[in-house]
């Protein structure tokens, strides 16, 4: 009788584990995956107020591509458009919006943000979260 119950037992136990893993993975790719996309500039550029956040799937491609190594100030407006007044990020020169973060939980939002030297190239860029 023992062994029947410590069988049935381990059964459930395998299912609720297994629906709760499911669940998980589940929300994980309704809330928060994001697909990677190659860095496409004119979606890049009609992309801030959408709802699909396309630069999320962009900016990986976009950061590893090193595209904006070296570039001038005007090189980086005519590949990323001008980036629009924000208070987030202030020592910064170019902040660009991306989207919620990527992630279960999404409270915050995604950054590109990009330092220029003092010959106005680009010296330092990189993905922050506010």
């Amino acid at each position: 009788m023992k062994l029947i119950n410590k069988r049935s037992l381990s059964g459930c136990l395998v299912v609720i584990i297994l629906l709760v893993g499911t669940a998980l993975a589940w929300a994980s790719f309704e809330f928060g995956y994001m697909p990677r996309a190659s860095f496409d500039v004119d979606k890049w550029k009609l992309s801030e107020d959408t709802k699909s956040h396309p630069r999320l799937t962009m900016v990986d491609s976009l950061i590893e591509s090193g595209l904006l190594d070296g570039k001038s100030r005007e090189d980086v407006f005519t590949l990323l458009g001008h980036p629009p007044e924000t208070g987030y990020f202030r020592d910064w020169d170019a902040v660009y919006w991306l989207g919620p973060e990527r992630g279960f939980i999404r409270i915050d939002s995604e950054w590109l943000v990009i330092r220029f030297d003092d010959a106005g190239r680009v010296s330092e860029y990189q993905l922050m979260r506010d």
